[in-house]
């Protein structure tokens, strides 16, 4: 039976904005996951309370930023730890691949290089699995529902049509209701945090231990609010509520593969395409509409998984405007599966080193590991309950300008939640843009200082050694 002060340590999770809307709680506690006024799930802890008496005792260990003893090295280690290489930022690994899908049209309908689709479909073609549990564009919705949310796809041709990365807050606990009720072998798809939790449900729920068979992680910057799909769209002409469909990432002969060019579809009238940094607040990594939570994840590639798959921002693949995946494998059977595929031609991949993997992500991890230690510290120091992680607060030695630029990224965070709710409410967009252009425009502006005085540094020890070398030589 679980004790009010395992609901309370929830509570607290909720309350310091630490949640990430995964639903693990929700799938635990037999309770429902609402999107609150900011377009961010969270747990309806009312009914949890209501039913304390049928209650689950793992409550504390599925929620992925309670139960610090379960990181993600200790959930990887029994998993991955026998075969596989460890690195400090990306975790264990089997085998680590550039490339993309040379077969049908995966790599064309997909965000990258289509290797997250393809790898659905292969297990389907090679009878491992019954189903793909992925997130799929909601067909029909009413306003203030979530336009994408988790589905189980139980052939190719569903697992073709949920192709596509959604920057969009989803949750897993319907779904894995329907785990529960549904006998099978499933292939998991999502952020790092999800699947995380998948994981320790595992640990705690041997139905979903015996039918989840693989785990596959995106690589993650951060998760955004409905809020922010409505902000571009909103920034592109499209009001709220004539907003019926939304891609994330389009591609083109003429769209760098950096480019987040997305297409809003409104209700009654053709697609609109636009580049999402053309939009205040539609620049990714400025923060706009991030959850709180994400910057206190110290995961970037998803360690617990069986394969990780991202882009692949390595210098000689970017001007593929294709798309080419990264892929960190763990589980040597799916090692196998790839190289099988490379054999027969279907897939092109060249190998890549775990450094090289880590450095393609490097802002990624700078954010998660350099900026969390000075987040982590800043909030206790403001007498700030935080989650522990395995980055430790004031770890890592940041400097005032680094300090400046993660200071801005909090308050574009912040800001961009409230004042996105208040045009929403005002049916006024101008709110959210005259409130987020100055402060985007400062983040900007640290951003490219702080890289030019990088870069002019990196330059001059460049210059030193090369002076060095002709000396001793």
């Amino acid at each position: 039976m679980i004790k009010v002060n395992d609901l309370s340590q929830l509570q607290g999770v909720v309350d310091g904005g630490y949640c990430s809307g995964c639903g693990a709680c929700a799938a635990t506690l037999s309770t429902r996951m609402n999107l609150n006024s900011y377009g961010e799930f969270v747990p309806d802890l009312g009914i949890a309370k209501d039913n304390i008496d049928h209650l689950s005792s793992e409550l504390s260990t599925v929620c992925p930023f309670l139960s610090p003893e379960l990181n993600e090295h200790e959930l990887a280690r029994p998993l991955f730890g026998s075969d596989c290489k460890f690195d400090s930022q990306i975790g264990f690994y089997h085998s680590i691949y550039a490339g993309f899908v040379q077969e049908g049209s995966y790599r064309e309908n997909g965000t990258s290089g289509g290797m997250g689709t393809w790898l659905g479909a292969e297990l389907f073609r090679l009878g491992e699995i019954d189903g793909v549990i992925h997130v799929k564009p909601v067909t029909e919705r009413a306003d203030g529902e979530p336009y994408f949310a988790y589905a189980i796809s139980r052939t190719v041709e569903e697992v073709n049509a949920g192709a596509k990365t959604r920057y969009h807050v989803v949750e897993i606990s319907e779904v894995m209701n329907l785990v529960r009720e549904s006998p099978g072998r499933y292939l998991f798809i999502g952020v790092p945090c999800f699947s995380k939790a998948v994981r320790r449900l595992q640990r705690v729920d041997p139905l979903i231990a015996e039918r989840i068979k693989y785990v596959a992680s995106l690589i993650c910057g951060h998760l955004k609010s409905v809020h922010w799909t409505l902000s571009l769209a909103w920034g592109a002409g499209i009001h709220p509520r004539d907003l019926g469909g939304f891609q994330y990432r389009t591609k083109g002969p003429d769209i760098p593969a950096r480019a987040y060019v997305f297409t809003a579809t409104p209700k009654n009238d053709s697609p609109l395409i636009k580049n999402s940094a053309s939009i205040v607040g539609g620049k990714f990594n400025a923060g706009a509409l991030m959850l709180n939570a994400c910057d206190y994840c110290d995961d970037v590639v998803g360690e617990t998984a069986d394969i990780t798959i991202g882009d692949a921002w390595i210098s000689k693949y970017e001007v593929d405007s294709g798309g080419t995946n990264l892929l960190i494998i763990r589980n040597s059977h799916i090692s196998k599966v790839v190289a099988n595929a490379q054999n027969e031609g279907r897939l092109f991949l060249n190998k890549v080193l775990a450094e090289e993997a880590a450095q393609s992500q490097s802002g990624g991890f700078r954010h998660r590991r350099e900026g969390l230690s000075y987040r982590l510290e800043k909030s206790k120091a403001e007498g700030r309950w935080v989650p522990e992680k395995r980055v430790k607060p004031g770890e890592f030695d940041v400097s005032r300008a680094r300090k400046n630029i993660y200071d801005a990224r909090i308050q574009v965070a912040k800001i961009s939640r409230q004042a996105f709710k208040d045009a929403l409410v005002a049916n006024n967009y101008d709110l959210y843009l005259n409130t987020m252009e100055p402060l985007v425009k400062k983040l900007r502006f640290l951003e490219l200082r702080n890289s030019f005085f990088r870069s002019l540094m990196s330059r001059v020890s460049r210059i030193i050694l090369k002076f060095k070398r002709r000396i001793f030589n």
